[in-house]
């Protein structure tokens, strides 16, 4: 896996969906057709992974169970990120309850996540415009 440097982690790190923060979007993919849900609870694992409360994404959720890998995106202007990486979805367990919490701290009892992402980070882009490659 790849480390996040620590301007991206800054970037990704939203762990009570803050209005401040930039939004990010995560893309899969189902029988060749892209699908793009926007998402505001993350939090940032060890420097390689992504944590994401899944709360209306019921068609992200299905794709990845079906095996879609995930593409992660977020920036201000041309400042931001791409993440490229597998994804599990959690359901019980520790990183669920902590999503549970991130929510709930957020918004009460209004909204409650169907399920946790946990991406493993693979690839890593920066999305500042530049010549050459992008990889980090």
């Amino acid at each position: 896996m790849v480390k996040l440097p620590e301007e991206a982690r800054e970037m990704l790190n939203n762990e009570f969906c803050n209005k401040e923060k930039p939004l990010i979007w995560i893309a899969t993919v189902d029988d060749g057709n892209p699908h793009l849900a926007p998402v505001c609870f993350t939090k940032v694992i060890d420097s390689d992974k992504l944590l994401i409360a899944l709360n209306f994404a019921t068609k992200t959720i299905k794709n990845i169970q079906r095996g879609s890998k995930v593409a992660i995106g977020s920036a201000i202007y041309y400042d931001g990120y791409m993440i490229k990486g597998t994804g599990k979805i959690i359901k019980e367990g520790n990183h669920f309850q902590e999503v549970k919490k991130m929510v709930k701290e957020r918004f009460g009892e209004k909204i409650k996540p169907q399920a946790a992402l946990l991406v493993e980070i693979e690839e890593i882009y920066s999305l500042k415009p530049k010549p050459g490659s992008k990889r980090l």
